[in-house]
């Protein structure tokens, strides 16, 4: 990997999954335990791999405090193998594969890594760009490293296994890739009759290829340009945390907050405007939830939005608005700033936050 590099990993579409025998006689496979239960034959080939060692997907996985006892075991599993051919193949959602590459890219100090992501959401985006990353203190995402897959495989037997409300899910992302893209080929996914998982596979060739777009101009997060892949999500990672909702689900509430927002700071016209909010509640059929579920309180979210990532500085974070699909505008907005949208849009409670 080279200084300002983060090689793109090769890409491979198939119908099947691989034959655990192409990644070696040293590959220790980390799989949800869950995708056995949906698709057929997955344990026979789990079994097939010289090691594996199985886990329970959920943002529990990545907890700081929990990861000592995995690694022991992975460890124990890894000195099995050997270290000189090592190959971390990893099996599952957004959360197995963040945790899977965070071990891959400190095991030995770096092993070879291969994802295979189960979940159309985490193959659309968590899967891609390198990013690996644990949880501290209920905080998503707060370490991680940079670090690329050598391949990763999108297998529609595995994606398929899966039932409506992940398909549902994976819209939230897809739905952001349009929004930050624009242009004529995702005014004809607006226009696209298709729906459900045929929809979804034909579009996540694309939709992943938008992305390495971005990181390849921003690879370690350093000029900023990437922080544009946070649209939807400032409000959305509030939301995920406090509720539970989905990180799709959460997404997608983001992206409708960020679109009102645009207007209302008329950094979005009215055109562009009409064409946001139809692909979000026409094409993708969000709802806005904030009148469904409890407001937060002020302290609570204010105490959720200082965990982000992308906050600049005790007070302030970069939060993305449009100015028109495909024109993304990051500005910085403090905290208070976005809480009072916040409560203005419903998510927060009128007396005392």
């Amino acid at each position: 990997m080279g200084a300002e590099t983060l090689k793109k990993p090769a890409l491979h579409f198939s119908a099947r999954l691989p034959a655990p025998s192409r990644f070696g006689r040293s590959a220790l496979l980390i799989h949800d335990r869950a995708i056995s239960r949906h698709v057929p034959g997955f344990r026979r080939w789990a079994r097939s791999f010289p090691a594996s060692y199985a886990v329970d997907g959920g943002e529990s996985l990545k907890s700081l405090d929990a990861f000592p006892g995995h690694m022991s075991r992975i460890l124990s599993l890894a000195d099995r193998l050997g270290a000189r051919d090592l190959t971390i193949v990893v099996a599952g959602g957004g959360s197995v594969g963040d945790f899977g590459g965070f071990v891959a890219s400190i095991l030995k100090r770096g092993v070879k890594l291969v994802q295979i992501p189960s979940t159309w959401l985490s193959a659309i985006d968590s899967a891609h760009g390198g990013k690996t990353a644990l949880n501290v203190g209920g905080m998503k995402n707060q370490i991680g490293t940079f670090y690329a897959a050598g391949e990763v495989h999108l297998v529609r037997e595995l994606l398929e296994g899966q039932g409506e409300a992940r398909v549902r899910d994976a819209m939230g992302e897809l739905a952001k890739i349009a929004l930050l893209e624009g242009g004529a080929r995702w005014k004809r996914f607006a226009r696209e009759p298709a729906s459900g998982t045929k929809l979804l596979w034909r579009w996540l060739p694309p939709a992943i290829e938008a992305k390495y777009r971005v990181v390849a101009r921003d690879p370690f997060e350093r000029s900023g340009i990437r922080q544009i892949l946070n649209l939807g999500h400032t409000l959305g990672h509030v939301l995920e945390a406090h509720y539970g909702l989905s990180h799709g689900e959460a997404v997608a509430q983001g992206l409708l907050f960020a679109v009102e927002w645009s207007r209302k700071k008329g950094t979005l016209a009215a055109a562009g405007y009409r064409e946001s909010a139809a692909l979000l509640y026409g094409k993708c059929a969000f709802r806005c939830r904030a009148g469904e579920l409890r407001p937060l309180l002020r302290t609570r979210f204010l105490q959720l939005a200082r965990g982000d990532k992308k906050r600049t500085s005790a007070d302030r974070v970069t939060f993305i608005f449009l100015a028109g699909p495909g024109k993304p505008a990051p500005r910085e907005v403090t905290l208070s700033e976005f809480a009072n949208e916040a409560r203005a849009q419903g998510w927060l409670g009128k007396a005392r936050g």
